[in-house]
């Protein structure tokens, strides 16, 4: 997993959960949008610096473990206290009790089953009430809760590319297409369209399927030249032993 993938899965939990909230990325230029606001911050990646190694059919896959930290910071109006006469007369700071049924949430069985489909860890370590370092009128209230994320960051191919000799594969080292370049899924199940036909490469005047071009990352790296480079793999070796006269 990318952590541009685990961001967009972290992004989706925490929606699912804040249906009627207004959920964004900090330090992102957006619109202000109206209350009540949950702003979502990525901490510093760190990894092992060996990673786990395995070869699926000669292809090298190495899974670096790592932790991160996701920030929640929750900025409500709190709930309205009212009078006798039934007249709003202020409002009562809810955001860490909002945030630690948000908690709870992340500790049930449902999200058990969550982490263990995406493999993906969190665990909660603190909720802080930051109410008064607010400045201002616009949020009364604010709390804040730091998650640890665990995740397995994945390289696959002699240059960690997900590619070998022009041939894309998935991150746990299965080809992305066969020799006919008909698309496969991770478990190597042909993939259909929606007519329910299998979907194929573009094949090329010799009738072989011309695989897909690498992607260059946004900030320009990867070049399908290190993409396909191949060490190639054996599985048997054979050894002469020479008897002595």
């Amino acid at each position: 997993m990318t952590q541009s993938e685990l961001k967009q899965k972290l992004y989706d939990l925490v929606r699912e959960y804040f249906g009627k909230a207004s959920v964004i990325w900090g330090k992102v230029k957006v619109v202000s949008p109206a209350p009540p606001q949950i702003v979502l911050n990525m901490g510093a990646v760190t990894r092992h610096y060996l990673p786990i190694v395995k070869w699926a059919d000669g292809v090298i896959v190495n899974g670096f473990p790592s932790k991160t930290t996701l920030q929640i910071d929750l900025y409500t109006k709190g709930a309205p206290l009212q009078s006798g006469s039934g007249v709003t007369a202020a409002y009562e700071n809810t955001a860490v009790n909002d945030l630690t049924d948000f908690v709870n949430y992340l500790e049930s069985p449902y999200i058990d089953d969550w982490r263990e489909r995406h493999d993906v860890s969190i665990s909660c370590r603190h909720i802080t009430d930051l109410t008064e370092l607010i400045n201002g009128t616009t949020w009364d209230y604010r709390a804040m809760v730091e998650l640890e994320i665990g995740f397995t960051q994945t390289a696959v191919g002699h240059t960690g590319a997900m590619y070998e000799s022009g041939m894309p594969f998935h991150k746990n080292g299965r080809p992305k297409y066969d020799n006919d370049g008909y698309a496969l899924d991770e478990a190597g199940e042909q993939v259909l369209d929606g007519s329910n036909n299998p979907i194929r490469l573009p094949l090329d005047g010799e009738g072989k399927p011309i695989p897909p071009a690498i992607t260059v990352t946004p900030s320009g790296g990867r070049t399908q030249t290190l993409a396909d480079q191949y060490t190639g793999w054996f599985d048997r070796v054979e050894i002469e032993i020479k008897k002595e006269d």
